[in-house]
C-alpha cells in the first residue's frame, strides 16, 4: 500500500493600513484600521495503490507465491493442463526470468521425447514470486489477440495455428490463476498431421470482471489422458 504526500495548511496573512496624521494646526484625522484575513483549509489527499504484478501473468493468482520456477511450472501443468507434470530443466534467461519445457508422456515413447510446450516464467510482485506469463509452441500458437492486449468483456475472436488428433483443437478462456473459473471453451479444427493449420474460435468473456487478467489457452487433442497435447497460452486484460 502506498500513501501520497499531503498538502500542509497555509497560515493566515494580515494586512494593516494606518491613515497619516495632519499638521499641528489642523485637527487630527481619524485613524482607521483595516484587517483582512484569508484562511486556506487543510487539504490531505491519500491514494491507495494495491500491490500487484508488473505485467499480466496467467498462473498462479497474484496473491500466490512460488519460490521456485519449477514449482510454478508443475502447478500449471497439473491444475491447468490436467496431467502429471513431466518437465525439463529450468533454463535461465535474465536474472528474473527463464523457461521450462513440458514433455509428452504418451504411450510407447520416452516421456521426454516430445516437447508439447514451453512455459515462460518470470519473477513478479512484491514477494518476487515465480509466475507463468505465457506458453509458446509453433504447433499451437495464438496470433490474435496479441499477448497482454486489452480486450472487451464480451465476444472475442481467437485465431492462430494449431494441430491435433483428428484436427481437434480446444480453445479455452479462464480467469488467470483460477482454472476452475472457466469463462468459455470451444472446440474447433486445425491441422490433423504434422503441419499446424489455421484455427478460429469465438469465446464469450462477458463473465470476466472488468480489469481482470484472462488466460487464453489453445490445446491440440491427442486422445491420451496423460498427454497434454501441443499447447500455447497468452494473457489478455479485460477492459475496465
Amino acid at each position: 500500500m502506498r500513501t501520497t504526500r499531503s498538502t500542509a495548511a497555509l497560515l493566515a496573512v494580515a494586512l494593516l493600513a494606518l491613515a497619516g496624521c495632519g499638521d499641528d494646526d489642523e485637527p487630527e484625522a481619524d485613524t482607521t484600521t483595516s484587517t483582512t484575513s484569508t484562511t486556506v483549509a487543510d487539504s490531505t489527499t491519500t491514494t491507495t495503490v494495491p500491490a500487484g504484478l508488473e505485467q499480466p501473468a496467467i498462473w498462479p493468482a497474484a496473491d500466490v507465491v512460488f519460490d521456485r520456477p519449477e514449482d510454478a511450472a508443475e502447478d500449471f501443468v497439473r491444475e491447468v493442463l490436467g496431467v502429471p507434470p513431466t518437465l525439463g530443466e529450468f533454463q535461465q534467461g535474465d536474472a528474473r526470468s527463464g523457461e521450462v519445457d513440458v514433455f509428452s508422456t504418451g504411450e510407447g515413447e520416452t516421456p521426454t521425447s516430445v516437447v508439447r510446450g514451453r512455459l515462460l516464467l518470470r519473477q513478479l510482485g512484491p514477494d518476487d514470486g515465480w509466475f507463468v506469463v505465457g506458453a509458446v509452441n509453433d504447433n499451437a500458437a495464438i496470433t490474435t489477440p496479441a499477448s497482454s492486449a486489452e480486450v472487451p468483456a464480451g465476444s472475442l475472436t481467437v485465431s492462430g495455428r494449431a494441430r491435433g488428433f483428428e484436427a481437434t483443437v480446444v480453445v479455452r478462456a479462464f480467469v488467470a490463476g483460477d482454472a476452475e473459473t472457466e469463462l468459455d471453451r470451444q472446440v474447433t479444427t486445425g491441422g490433423a498431421l504434422e503441419t499446424p493449420e489455421p484455427f478460429t474460435a469465438t469465446l464469450d468473456l462477458s463473465g470476466a470482471p472488468a480489469g481482470s487478467v484472462v488466460a487464453l489457452l489453445v490445446q491440440g487433442g491427442t486422445g491420451l489422458e496423460t498427454d497434454p497435447g501441443d499447447f500455447g497460452a497468452i494473457p489478455v486484460v479485460v477492459e475496465g
